[in-house]
C-alpha cells in the first residue's frame, strides 16, 4: 500500500483530502493526547506504551513522508535517518508510564522541530 493510500485510510470518512504527512501528524497528536489522558487517569503502563508507540510511529511516518523516505517499521532507525541525535530514543520498560510519556513527548517535539525546518508553512504543534 502506498503511503498516500495508507494515510488516507487513516482519515475519517468525509474528511477533506489532506496530504499524507498532515494526516499522519494529526494521528500523532491524537495518539499523544490519548497517552496523556491515560497517564492522568493512572491507567496501566501497557496502554500508555501502546499510545506512545503509535504517536512515535505516526510522527516518524509524517517526517519521513516530508523527506520522501519510506517507513520501514523501526522508529529508532527512522529517527537516525532523519538526523536525530543518538540519545533521542524511547525509554524502554520497566519504567513508569509518566516517564514513558515524557520520553515520547521529547521525541515528538524533536520531530515537530524537524518538520518546522522542512515545512515552515504549517504549524507543527504537539
Amino acid at each position: 500500500m502506498s503511503s498516500l493510500s495508507a494515510a488516507m485510510a487513516l482519515a475519517p470518512a468525509g474528511a477533506p483530502i489532506a496530504c499524507p504527512r498532515d494526516v499522519l501528524w494529526e494521528h500523532c497528536r491524537n495518539n499523544l493526547g490519548i497517552a496523556r489522558l491515560l497517564v492522568r487517569e493512572e491507567r496501566p503502563q501497557p496502554l500508555v506504551a501502546t499510545a506512545c508507540a503509535m504517536a512515535l510511529e505516526t510522527a516518524c511516518r509524517a517526517a519521513l513522508e516530508q523527506a520522501g523516505l519510506a517507513f520501514d517499521g523501526d522508529v529508532d532507525r527512522s529517527l537516525a535517518r532523519l538526523g536525530a541525535p543518538p540519545e533521542l530514543r524511547l525509554e524502554e520498560p520497566p519504567i513508569r508510564a509518566s516517564e514513558r510519556l515524557a520520553s515520547a513527548e521529547r521525541i515528538v517535539r524533536w520531530i515537530a522541530d524537524y518538520l518546522r525546518r522542512e515545512a515552515p508553512e504549517r504549524a507543527w504543534g504537539c
